[in-house]
């Protein structure tokens, strides 16, 4: 396991081997498994079986594992990836799409405003994006802002990187947007309404050492660490460190 995680340190910068290598990585996870499985499993009922579902920044691909109707596509060729696109300048057809699937991607983006923009045009009425991202509570702040490898900075909506790859970032992002800010994004996108808002995962994402780390949690401790994220999860707004939204375009 750790050839893996020093392999992909040593990839920084190149971007379709990291993407690649990132699902080795969670295949040989169980904690990051079972983390991605949660996230599936609470999204699920806002997912059609049918329609057009499009999945921005796929990545490792690990979604389709749990959803067989989805189109999944990211900026570099990767072998998991239908459609290369930038979610900011999506290839689709004004009114086409019937869900946007955003996992862990929207804090990695120059413009996010951009991808709004492109949301509201590409979905049809009714359609939905459904994200899960990174979330700054009074927990996971000190953690994101000293352990975790990627930037933090709550003072602004976008990386502050003049590059842009797959290692710009800022954790931020989500919690601006959707928590510190949420009147300016309703009054901005009047046509598109927060329908579903939850906060969660206080352990099991630092537990897992992400992509870049071992893991920290002994595997046979993980049943015990999912029942205790299940019972600390009326918290989440104070101890989470991941957030799931759905967006109903009106």
């Amino acid at each position: 396991m750790e050839k893996l995680h020093r392999k992909y340190r040593n990839l920084w910068g190149n971007e379709a081997e990291m993407l690649v290598l990132q699902r080795r990585i969670i295949d040989a996870k169980p904690v990051l498994r079972a983390m991605y499985k949660n996230f599936y499993s609470e999204v699920r009922n806002f997912i059609p079986g049918k329609g057009l579902n499009v999945e921005i920044g796929t990545g490792h691909g690990y979604t389709k594992m749990f959803f067989e109707n989805i189109i999944q596509t990211d900026r570099v060729l990767t072998p998991h990836i239908a459609v290369c696109n930038d979610a900011q300048a999506l290839p689709f057809k004004d009114g086409s799409l019937d869900t946007i699937m955003v996992f862990g991607v929207l804090h990695h983006m120059k413009d996010p405003d951009e991808f709004f923009n492109e949301a509201r045009r590409t979905l049809k009425k009714g359609g939905r994006i459904v994200m899960v991202e990174p979330y700054v509570s009074l927990l996971s702040y000190p953690i994101y802002k000293l352990v975790h490898h990627e930037g933090l900075n709550l003072r602004t909506k976008a990386c502050d990187s003049e590059k842009y790859h797959l290692l710009d970032a800022n954790i931020a992002i989500p919690t601006i947007f959707f928590k510190k800010r949420k009147k300016e994004f309703e009054a901005r996108y009047p046509d598109l309404r927060i329908i579903y808002e939850s906060y969660h995962t206080p352990f099991l994402f630092f537990a897992s050492g992400g992509y870049i780390h071992p893991n920290l949690l002994p595997g046979p401790l993980l049943p015990m660490l999912l029942r205790l994220e299940k019972m600390l999860r009326p918290f989440g707004k104070w101890l989470g460190s991941m957030m799931t939204i759905v967006i109903r375009r009106n």
